[in-house]
């Protein structure tokens, strides 16, 4: 009997002295001593600190672009006011005020087109482009007229519809024939005058008008041909530019 009960006293105390073994503090690697429940309070809190940095840039990234939505919204929403067609401009077309409308854009994308202010500068000018309604005016689309210069006049003719090409505009350089009236008997070959003149501007025939009425500028001279002609015909040259300027 006694030698049971110290039998059973040697296997406590051996399982005490394991028990001692796992719960015995042991040393870190900077010889701290780390307890296992400081182990698991570390590993516990490990992945929450790493964790940190990530959800330090993700808020970042949602008030950026919060941000950026802001500015582009504010960008959007700043408007300008800008000059349009009002209808169908033809090439060589003299813009009057009623050709001319009003526009709403975006900032960035009206700066470059007339601005609302600016539009009695357009009347008078001659579009060097076909636009179609409600296109924004920009200034390459138009050409200026310089004034005469010495020696320069302006000479109206009525031309015949078939005497001159059906696309001739203001601004396009050309080149003038005279017929001879042939009810006049006079058989007398068609002469080319001798400089290539521009058009100044073309008033299409209608109801009240049997021909079109076609002024041109050129050297003065160009009164006295014309008016010895009998017929004049157009040819409009193969050359043209828009940036010609009547």
């Amino acid at each position: 009997m006694a030698a049971q009960e110290q039998t059973n006293q040697g296997v406590i105390q051996m399982n005490q002295g394991r028990l001692n073994v796992l719960t015995r503090s042991r040393p870190s690697v900077n010889g701290n001593s780390i307890t296992p429940s400081d182990a698991l309070k570390k590993s516990v809190s490990s992945p929450r600190k790493q964790r940190v940095p990530e959800m330090a840039i993700g808020i970042a990234l949602v008030i950026g672009g919060a941000l950026g939505s802001l500015l582009l919204f504010q960008s959007a929403t700043n408007t300008i006011t800008v000059v349009s067609a009002s209808h169908f401009l033809a090439r060589g077309h003299v813009v009057a005020p009623s050709d001319l409308l009003a526009m709403e854009l975006s900032e960035q994308s009206g700066k470059s087109f007339v601005k609302a202010g600016d539009a009695q500068s357009l009347v008078g000018k001659s579009m060097a482009i076909d636009i179609d309604p409600s296109t924004p005016i920009h200034p390459s689309m138009l050409q200026m007229r310089d004034p005469l210069a010495s020696g320069e006049a302006l000479t109206s003719t009525a031309v015949e519809v078939g005497d001159f090409p059906p696309a001739l505009a203001d601004g396009d350089r050309v080149q003038v024939v005279f017929a001879p009236d042939m009810s006049s008997g006079g058989a007398l070959p068609p002469a080319l005058y001798g400089q290539v003149v521009t058009v100044w501007s073309i008033v299409q025939p209608d109801n009240s008008l049997s021909a079109a009425v076609i002024t041109l500028r050129g050297p003065i001279d160009l009164a006295l041909a014309i008016a010895g002609a009998g017929n004049v015909h157009i040819a409009l040259l193969g050359d043209v530019a828009t940036d010609v300027r009547p």
